[in-house]
């Protein structure tokens, strides 16, 4: 299994829906979506090794500030705590807060940038 649907799958025990970059429909609120935004690997003397880095964001939206925080420190319980499958170690390294204004409601958001080990 591949790295982004293991953590996607693992996302989705939290019941709300998750995909790597884009909806293609109006999904409600909360939801979860995931960018890779680099990915480092690994080389040995005999090549390419087995182990990649990859730095992913996750965008977590919410309509009110309580549920942005309550999944929020969901998310990043589930991540760091997994071990299993490909991945062998997931770690928070940054935490930022916004919202975005669209045709008069406001979506609270919390962008959560992790570090992702996994064997590839």
């Amino acid at each position: 299994m591949s790295m982004e649907r293991e953590v996607k799958d693992l996302l989705k025990t939290l019941r709300v829906p998750v995909v790597w970059g884009a909806f293609d429909r109006d999904v409600g609120f909360p939801r979860i979506t995931l960018q890779r935004i680099s990915t480092v690997t690994r080389y040995s003397l005999r090549g390419r090794a087995d182990l990649e880095t990859a730095r992913v964001q996750v965008n977590i939206a919410a309509k009110t500030y309580g549920a942005l925080l309550s999944l929020g420190r969901e998310v990043s319980t589930t991540l760091t705590t997994y071990r299993g499958g490909s991945v062998i170690r997931i770690k928070e390294l940054t935490r930022r807060d916004s919202h975005v204004e669209t045709g008069g409601d406001v979506i609270r958001l919390q962008m959560l940038d992790v570090q992702v080990r996994y064997r590839a």
